[in-house]
C-alpha cells in the first residue's frame, strides 16, 4: 500500500512524509511548538517500533507507508505495557491525524488507524489547590527584590488570568491593558482572546514592571514588545523557568501535592465553578473551543452537589425530609 500518487506528484516531494506533516501542522494548522514536538517524539517512537520490531523499511519513513493496522495494533499493544493510557490514547491520536494527511495528500489510499480506538480513560480528575493552598503558594512569593517581585506576579497572573503558562510566557508588555484591566493572550491555533487581569495580579504585575531593570535583550526594543516577564540575563523567562519557580515556591509553601502549572489553570475553573460561574463563561475564559473539554477541567466536591441540591429540588425543603405520605393505615 505505498502510495499511489501520481508521477508528478512524486516528483513533487522533498520531504519525507513524517517531515511533511509536522511542516503541515506547524505551517497550516497553527499548533504551537510544543504541540508540534510532541507529535514529533510520538511519530519517533511509532517509526522505531516499525523498523527495530517489526523489520518493516527504515529509508525515507517506508516502514509508514507498508504499515497495515496489523502493525498500528502490535505497538499500542508494546506502549501499554510501558506507558499510561493516557500517553497512549496521544500517540494513538498522532497516528490517526498522521494517516489522514497522508490520506488527503493521497500519500496513501487507505487509513490503517481508521478502526483503532484509544483505551478507556481511567477518568483521574486533575489536580488543583484549595483556596486555602492557593494562598499559602502566593504568600510564599515574597515581594524581596527584582525576582521575588517578578514571581509573585508570575503566580498571580497564571491564578487570575486561568492562561496557560506557555501563553502566559509568550506575552509582551504590550499585551497588558492595566486601564482596562485585561490581556490579550494567544492560545492554541493561534486564536487570540481576552482574559482578566486581576486586581491582585495587576497591582503586583504593574509594581514589578515600574521597578524592574530591562537589561540585556530587552534593551533597544520598544517598551510594547519587551517581554513581560524577564530572566536573570534579560531576556524573556521561558514556560519550563517559570514551571521551576512555581515549584519553588510550592515548597517554600509547604505544599505536599505534585502538581505543575496547569494545576494553576485548573484551580481557576475549580474555584469559579465553586464561587458560582456558569460553564459558559469559563469555556470562554479558558479558550476551550468544544464545553465538553471545560467539563473536563471542573468538578464539584460532594458538599457543593448536596449544597445545591438542598436549594433546588422542591422535597428536599419540605418539613421531615421525605417524600413518603403518612401512613393512613395499619401494616
Amino acid at each position: 500500500m505505498i502510495d499511489e500518487c501520481l508521477p508528478a506528484e512524486n516528483a513533487a516531494r522533498t520531504a519525507s512524509p513524517r517531515a511533511a506533516f509536522l511542516r503541515y501542522l506547524a505551517d497550516e494548522r497553527h499548533c504551537s511548538k510544543l504541540t508540534v514536538r510532541a507529535y514529533a517524539t510520538d511519530l519517533r517512537i511509532f517509526c522505531g517500533f516499525l523498523v527495530d520490531t517489526c523489520g518493516l523499511p527504515a529509508a525515507a519513513d517506508q516502514g509508514l507507508m507498508v504499515a497495515g493496522a496489523v502493525h498500528l495494533r502490535r505497538f499500542l499493544r508494546a506502549e501499554m505495557g510501558r506507558v499510561g493510557r493516557t500517553t497512549v490514547s496521544r500517540r494513538l491520536a498522532t497516528i490517526k491525524s498522521l494517516y489522514r494527511f497522508l490520506q488527503r495528500r493521497r500519500w496513501r489510499a487507505d487509513n490503517p488507524a481508521d478502526l483503532l480506538t484509544a483505551p478507556r480513560s481511567p477518568g483521574r480528575l486533575p489536580v488543583h489547590l484549595e483556596v486555602d493552598e492557593m494562598t499559602a503558594l502566593l504568600d510564599a512569593a515574597t515581594f524581596d527584590g527584582p525576582a521575588g517581585r517578578r514571581d509573585r506576579a508570575l503566580l498571580e497572573l497564571l491564578y487570575a488570568s486561568g492562561a496557560r503558562i506557555a501563553e502566559i510566557a509568550a506575552l509582551s508588555v504590550g499585551d497588558v491593558d492595566f486601564l482596562a484591566g485585561i490581556m490579550r493572550v494567544t492560545g492554541k491555533g493561534e486564536k487570540e482572546r481576552v482574559v482578566p487581569l486581576g486586581t491582585a495580579a495587576g497591582r503586583c504585575l504593574r509594581d514589578y514592571l515600574e521597578r524592574r531593570a530591562d537589561a540585556g535583550g530587552a534593551d533597544g526594543m520598544p517598551a510594547a514588545d519587551r517581554p513581560l516577564f524577564l530572566n536573570r540575563r534579560g531576556g524573556r523567562l521561558t514556560a519550563r523557568s517559570m514551571s521551576r519557580r512555581l515549584h519553588c515556591h510550592a515548597a517554600r509553601a509547604g505544599l505536599h501535592k505534585v502538581f505543575g502549572p496547569h494545576a494553576m489553570r485548573h484551580s481557576f475553573a475549580t474555584h469559579l465553578l465553586q464561587s458560582g460561574a456558569d460553564l459558559r463563561s469559563i469555556q470562554e475564559l479558558l479558550g476551550h473551543s468544544s464545553l465538553s473539554t471545560t467539563q473536563r477541567y471542573t468538578h464539584l466536591d460532594l458538599g457543593r452537589v448536596l449544597e445545591v441540591y438542598d436549594r433546588s429540588h422542591p422535597l428536599a425543603r419540605r418539613d421531615g425530609g421525605g417524600s413518603t405520605p403518612p401512613d393512613t393505615e395499619e401494616d
